[in-house]
């Protein structure tokens, strides 16, 4: 049991632990040629031009961007496996899905495992499995299945380097290590995206004996800590242009979350994960807690997956994670405030009535986004209406003023259906720098205006960010046992470097 100077030491070393790491809002200015945080964007009001026509979905229950990769292959457009390599996570000819379900789970497992498909994590009410494009159409229409959507993985808030540790001479800790405390017999987890570098730190930066699950795929992890430090491999969704321009990255945002743990409180047992799909985050958790992990850090960020109260229907949700870890006695703290520039959030604007949004005070329908070459980003749209019978249509595109032309889309049906969200979504890759790309967010159809709408970007600034609602998934979470921790700049902080969907 932790007495209450113990339990208060513990909440200062993992306030300080976000503090500390998660240093500035979005990247800045690097070297390299990074985002840089203080473009100027044109001013002035920007009427979007006319919207495509919306087209039905040949297989609703997949949404917008699987039923496109479908209609590619179908129509010959595409290889099957040049298709599957446009969604975030694939292997060969198979794309990463989440299947959402109301009941026949064992029949859909027999007809993944029958037909190609491989089931990795099975939920009461989800399950994760990689599936052959060619299978999507005929698994959305499985009796059962309410809804298939590509796993998209989460984000660190940012990747940075060279950070110098401040925390303990900013939060006081070193008058607590003095006295004693240090976080003796206290289990840390840190869970991220990566810890590249990690083994070499041991016995010096980080503790001798380090405790590891370490995902090396959907559902398969091991004990090795070889396998946490493992690079990225090099997204097959490169354009031919940018292919010599990626390789393979260790990242090592975990790794420096982790140090800042030990900056703090120098004694700790430190167990670390990097689960890539909700699953794996909700097993990773349930195994800290079962070892007796005292508190999680959580410096990372999913799409949302909720309508905005901080709660979320899916049993699989980060926010569900959340309150398990939380009723198994854990401390959950997560990173908030880093996606203050990269995020709107504001009334529903329409003053022509034509259908595009207005995102500022004029009537200014296109929200302008730098895009640097070869960098990947996603965008999120979410508005008030039922998370699941949404019934107000908005639909997300990102236009190229300089060729006239709509880039991408996402184009989701919110009907009324049982399964419709008022969500939409989907990640984008340019091989050139340009400035002359902006999201357009249409309004479609009879639904009644939305109270809110939030717009929020990964990887970049947009122009008119709103610092309000930009808290991502987790850490908007209503749970109380939650420590949602914002940013903190210090001033000789090294360049931070932008980060890739």
């Amino acid at each position: 049991m932790l007495s209450m100077k113990h339990f208060r030491f513990l909440a200062m070393a993992t306030l300080a632990v976000l503090a500390v790491t998660l240093a500035a809002a979005l990247p800045g200015v690097s070297a390299d040629g990074g985002v840089d945080k203080n473009r100027e964007f044109a001013q002035g009001e920007q009427q979007a031009p006319p919207i495509p026509e919306k087209g039905e979905l040949s297989y609703p229950n997949l949404g917008s961007h699987l039923d496109q990769l479908v209609a590619s292959v179908e129509a010959g457009q595409a290889t099957v496996q040049d298709a599957a390599s446009n969604s975030p996570v694939h292997s060969g000819e198979s794309v990463a899905v989440t299947i959402n379900l109301s009941g026949n789970v064992d029949e859909v497992v027999s007809f993944l495992e029958d037909n190609g498909g491989d089931p990795r994590n099975v939920g009461e009410d989800y399950i994760e499995a990689y599936a052959p494009v060619t299978l999507l159409g005929q698994l959305s229409e499985q009796p059962g299945v309410v809804r298939v959507r590509e796993i998209v993985p989460p984000q660190p808030v940012e990747t940075f380097q060279n950070v110098i540790g401040h925390g303990p001479a900013a939060h006081g800790s070193l008058a607590w290590n003095e006295a004693g405390y240090s976080g003796q017999g206290v289990k840390v987890g840190v869970i991220d995206v990566g810890f590249g570098g990690l083994t070499s730190l041991m016995g010096t930066e980080l503790p001798a004996r380090v405790q590891a699950r370490c995902y090396t795929d959907i559902g398969v992890y091991t004990e090795n800590l070889a396998d946490c430090e493992a690079p990225e491999p090099v997204p097959d969704t490169t354009l031919p242009e940018c292919r010599e321009a990626v390789e393979p990255v260790a990242i090592d945002h975990g790794t420096i979350v982790a140090e800042s743990v030990l900056d703090i409180a120098p004694e700790v047992e430190l167990y670390i994960s990097q689960p890539g799909t909700r699953a794996d985050l909700q097993n990773a958790s349930e195994w800290m807690a079962s070892q007796g992990v005292s508190v999680i850090n959580y410096s990372v960020g999913w799409i949302f997956d909720g309508p905005g109260d901080g709660t979320s229907p899916s049993s699989v949700s980060p926010l569900k994670t959340v309150d398990q870890s939380v009723a198994s006695g854990v401390i959950w703290v997560n990173s908030a405030g880093n996606s203050g520039q990269s995020a709107w959030f504001g009334d529903y604007s329409n003053p022509d009535g034509d259908g595009p949004i207005s995102f500022g005070g004029q009537n200014d329908e296109i929200m302008d986004i730098p895009v640097r070459a070869c960098r990947t980003y996603r965008v999120q749209l979410r508005w008030e209406d039922t998370w699941g019978g949404a019934n107000t249509d908005l639909n997300l595109y990102l236009y190229n003023k300089n060729t006239g032309q709509f880039f991408k889309s996402s184009e989701d049906e919110q009907s009324g259906g049982s399964t419709h969200k008022p969500f939409e979504t989907f990640f984008y890759q340019y091989p050139f720098d340009s400035d002359g790309f902006g999201l357009v967010v249409n309004h479609r159809g009879d639904g009644e205006a939305p109270a809110w709408v939030q717009v929020v970007v990964w990887g970049t600034f947009i122009e008119h960010y709103t610092r309000n609602g930009s808290i991502t998934n987790p850490a908007e979470s209503a749970n109380p046992g939650m420590l949602a921790v914002g940013a903190a700049h210090w001033n000789d902080v090294h360049t931070i470097e932008p980060f890739s969907s």
